[in-house]
C-alpha cells in the first residue's frame, strides 16, 4: 500500500496513482486493492450498461479495461484485464470510479473545473467542449492555484457554508490547449485512448475552501462576452444540472441527498452565466472579464517538481 491525499481525503492503495500528492499520518479514509470483482450484482436497483449500482454498492465495468467495486465510500477494488496498462486503469479509477466513492460519501460532486481565489473557491461548469479546462489553464497560467480539473467535490455540511476539495495537481488538456503551455508536447504523457494529454498544474490549493461562486460557461454567435447573475429559478438547474455521473445516484438511493446538497448550494453562493463567442475563443479577453469579478491570484501555492 502507498499512501496518497486526493479530495481532501488520505488513500492507501494498491494500485500506483502517481498523479496524486504523497499521502500524510493521519487515519485513512479509502482503501484501493487489487482483487477479484463480481460480473453483476446479486439484487442491483439500478443496472444501466456499463454499471450496476444498489445502495453503499457500485460495479463498474468497463470494456477492454476490467471492473471496478465500490463500496460504502471507502473500499473500491480493481480487476483489470490481463493486458490492460496501469495507465489505463487509472483513468477509469480517478474518473468514474471515484466519483461514485465520493457520492457514497455523500459529497455532492460536480462536473467542474475550479481554481483558488481571495474570495473563495470558483467553479466552472457548462457543456463538454465550451472550454472549462481552457479557462482553468489560461487561470492558472494567470497566477490562480487550481482546486480540480473536471471534478469538484463539495461539501455542504459546513454551517459556514459549502467548502471545496481540492482533486489533484494534473490537467488533461487536448491538443491545442496544451500547445499553449509549457512544458512542451513531446515531453507530456497522452491519456489512453483519447487525444490528450497530462499537464502537470505549477500552482495548486488541497482545500477546503469556501465556495464563492459558480460560473456556467455558454456560448453564442455574437461577438462579445456577456456575464450576469442567473435567475433563482435557475440557479439549481445550473447547479444540479452539472453533476458529475449523476445516472449513479437513483442506483445508490442518493436522489434525495443529492437534491438537498445541490440546492443548498445553489442557494449559498453566487451563481452567474459567462457567455462568449463560438469564435474565436477570446480566451485572454475571458480571463480578464473574469478577473474583473473574481479577483486575482490570492497567494503562489507552487507544487514541489
Amino acid at each position: 500500500m502507498t499512501s496518497y491525499l486526493a479530495h481532501g481525503l488520505q488513500i492507501d492503495s494498491e494500485v500506483p496513482l502517481p498523479e496524486l500528492r504523497p499521502g500524510s499520518d493521519r487515519a485513512t479514509d479509502v482503501h484501493i486493492r487489487y482483487g477479484p470483482v463480481p460480473t453483476a450484482l446479486p439484487d442491483p436497483v439500478d443496472s444501466c450498461g456499463f454499471f450496476q449500482a444498489a445502495p453503499d454498492t457500485l460495479l463498474l465495468t468497463v470494456r477492454d479495461v476490467g471492473r471496478y467495486l465500490v463500496t460504502n465510500g471507502r473500499d473500491i477494488v480493481v480487476e483489470p484485464l490481463p493486458d490492460c496498462s496501469e495507465d489505463l486503469v487509472r483513468v477509469f479509477l480517478l474518473g468514474s470510479t471515484f466519483g461514485a466513492l465520493l457520492h457514497q460519501r455523500h459529497l455532492l460532486v460536480m462536473h467542474a473545473s475550479s481554481i483558488e481565489t481571495a474570495r473563495g473557491a470558483v467553479l466552472f461548469v457548462g457543456p463538454r467542449g465550451h472550454g472549462k479546462s481552457t479557462l482553468l489553464a489560461a487561470l492558472v497560467d494567470r497566477g490562480h492555484a487550481m482546486l480540480a480539473d473536471d471534478v469538484t467535490a463539495v461539501s455542504v455540511e459546513s454551517p459556514s457554508g459549502p467548502v471545496a476539495f481540492g482533486a489533484f495537481p494534473r490537467q488533461r488538456l487536448c491538443t491545442d490547449t496544451a500547445a499553449r503551455f509549457d512544458p512542451p508536447l513531446d515531453a507530456l504523457p497522452r491519456v489512453p485512448s483519447s487525444n490528450k494529454y497530462v499537464v502537470p498544474v505549477p500552482r495548486f490549493c488541497p482545500g477546503p475552501l469556501p465556495v464563492h461562486a459558480v460560473y456556467a460557461l455558454d456560448v453564442h454567435e455574437a461577438a462579445d462576452i456577456h456575464l450576469e447573475p442567473v435567475t433563482a429559478a435557475q440557479r439549481f438547474a445550473l447547479v444540479g444540472g452539472n453533476t458529475y455521473r449523476s445516472a449513479f445516484l437513483f442506483g445508490l438511493g442518493l436522489s434525495r441527498m443529492h437534491f438537498g446538497a445541490a440546492a443548498r448550494l445553489a442557494r449559498s453562493v453566487q451563481v452567474s452565466r459567462v457567455t462568449r463567442p463560438v469564435t474565436p475563443f477570446m480566451l485572454e479577453e475571458l480571463v480578464d472579464r473574469l478577473e474583473e469579478e473574481i479577483g486575482g491570484p490570492e497567494v503562489s501555492r507552487e507544487v514541489p517538481q
